[in-house]
C-alpha cells in the first residue's frame, strides 16, 4: 500500500499476554509485533509497537491508556443523565424492567418498562484524582398523579484507584474516549474470581438548537457515551446472572453529586417527568436508543446499511458473539472477551474494541488492549 493510504499506528498493551498476541494476529498477513513493557497500576506511562493489518479491515490505532491525572474528561466524569436497560447475555434479547419496581397498573396493562431513567454523578477526589465516587439516581416507573413527584433510588459507589482492587484505563483518540473501570467483587476467598467490569464509548454529541428571541439560534453540545456493564467469573469466562446492562448517557453539567434529582428542591414535592426528560435529553428518550421499536417492526437491532451488517455477521461467523442495541459487538474467546463498538463515517466503518484477557497477572486483573479499525 502506498504512504498515503496508510494511517500511522500506535500500539501498546497492559499487560502482555500470549494470548493477546495470538487474538490480534488473526489478520491475513502478519508482520513483527513487538510486546511494549507492561503499564503498571498508576498507568502512568505509555509504549508502541507494531501490527500489521488484514485487507479487510485495517487497524488505524491501537495503544494504551493515559495518566489518571488526565482522566477527568467527558466520558468519566460530570452529570450524566439517560436511560439504562439490561440483556441477556446469552441471546442478546431485552429484559424488562423488574415487576417489583413497576406499579401493579402497569403490570395489568402489560406496560412494563423497557428501561429506566437514571442521573450518574461522578467525581474525582484529592488533588491527584485517585478515587472516583459516582452517585446513582435512579426514577423509578410511575403513572398518573404520580409523574409529578417521582421516586427515586440513591446508590453511592466509590473507586480507589491507587489499589490492586480497581483499575480505570483511558484512550482518547481525537474527541472521543473509550474508558475501562473493573473492580475485584468476588469473596474475600477469591477476590479475584469475580470481576464487575465497564467500559465507555464516547459517541457523537447531541446538538440542540435553541431558538433566541433575536432570531439567532444558539446549539447547545452535549457529549454522549454508551457504558456496557456486566460481571464475569473469570475462571469460567461467563457472565453472572446471564445479564448485560447498557446505559446511553449524555454528559449534562459538571458533577452535582446526586442532587439535580435528589436535593431539597425535589425532597419537598417534586421531581416531575418534565424535568427528568430535559436532563436525559428528548434525542435519548424518544430515539429508541435499545432498538424497541425497530425489533417490534421487525428491524435490524443494529442502525447500520444491510451490507455492512452483513460483512461484520461474515467475520464473527462460527464464534460466541453477540449483537445489542447502539451498535455494540461482544465477543467470546478462550479466557477473554471482546467489547467493540461499529460507528459508519464518510462510507467507512469503523471499529474500536477493548479486549481483556483473564491469564495471570500480578495485579489479579489479565491483560488489556485497545484498538481502532476502519474498512
Amino acid at each position: 500500500r502506498s504512504a498515503n493510504a496508510m494511517m500511522k499506528m500506535r500500539a501498546a498493551i497492559a499487560p502482555s499476554s500470549p494470548l493477546l498476541l495470538h487474538l490480534l494476529t488473526r489478520a491475513r498477513t502478519i508482520t513483527s509485533f513487538v510486546l511494549p513493557t507492561p503499564i503498571h497500576q498508576s498507568f502512568s506511562s505509555c509504549s508502541r509497537n507494531r501490527h500489521v493489518l488484514p485487507d479487510t479491515m485495517r487497524t488505524i490505532n491501537q495503544k494504551s491508556c493515559s495518566s489518571t491525572t488526565a482522566l477527568a474528561s467527558i466520558a468519566a466524569g460530570g452529570d450524566h443523565a439517560g436511560l439504562s436497560a439490561t440483556f441477556s447475555s446469552k441471546t442478546g434479547e431485552l429484559i424488562p424492567v423488574p415487576e417489583h419496581l413497576v406499579p401493579e397498573s402497569m403490570i395489568e396493562w402489560g406496560a412494563i418498562p423497557s428501561y429506566l431513567e437514571m442521573l450518574v454523578s461522578e467525581d474525582f477526589l484529592k488533588e491527584n484524582q485517585e478515587k472516583m465516587e459516582r452517585t446513582i439516581i435512579t426514577v423509578l416507573p410511575e403513572v398518573g398523579c404520580g409523574i409529578d413527584n417521582l421516586e427515586t433510588t440513591k446508590k453511592v459507589e466509590e473507586y480507589n484507584l491507587q489499589t490492586d482492587e480497581c483499575r480505570l484505563i483511558k484512550w482518547k483518540d481525537g474527541k472521543q474516549d473509550v474508558v475501562v473501570i473493573d473492580r475485584k467483587v468476588g469473596p474475600s476467598s477469591a477476590p479475584d474470581q469475580l470481576v464487575a467490569m465497564e467500559t465507555m464509548f464516547q459517541v457523537a454529541s447531541e446538538v440542540v438548537a435553541d431558538d433566541q428571541d433575536d432570531d439567532e439560534t444558539k446549539e447547545e453540545v452535549y457529549p454522549r457515551r454508551v457504558r456496557i456493564l456486566f460481571t464475569i467469573d473469570t475462571t469460567s469466562n461467563l457472565i453472572i446472572k446471564d445479564t448485560i446492562t447498557i446505559n446511553v448517557e449524555r454528559l449534562y453539567s459538571t458533577s452535582s453529586q446526586g442532587t439535580r434529582w435528589s436535593g431539597p428542591q425535589h425532597n419537598s414535592g417534586g421531581l416531575d417527568a418534565r424535568s427528568v426528560m430535559n436532563t436525559i435529553g428528548k434525542d435519548i428518550v424518544y430515539g429508541d436508543v435499545f432498538g424497541v421499536k425497530r425489533i417490534k417492526g421487525g428491524e435490524d437491532v443494529w442502525i447500520m446499511d444491510d451490507a455492512v451488517k452483513d460483512s461484520v455477521t461474515e467475520e464473527t461467523e462460527g464464534g460466541n458473539s453477540i449483537r445489542l442495541p447502539q451498535n455494540i459487538l461482544i465477543q467470546f474467546h478462550d479466557q477473554a472477551i471482546e467489547l467493540s463498538h461499529f460507528d459508519v463515517i464518510d462510507s467507512k466503518l469503523y471499529r474500536r474494541s477493548v479486549l481483556r484477557s483473564f491469564d495471570s497477572s500480578e495485579d489479579g486483573f489479565g491483560s488489556v488492549i485497545y484498538r481502532e479499525e476502519e474498512r
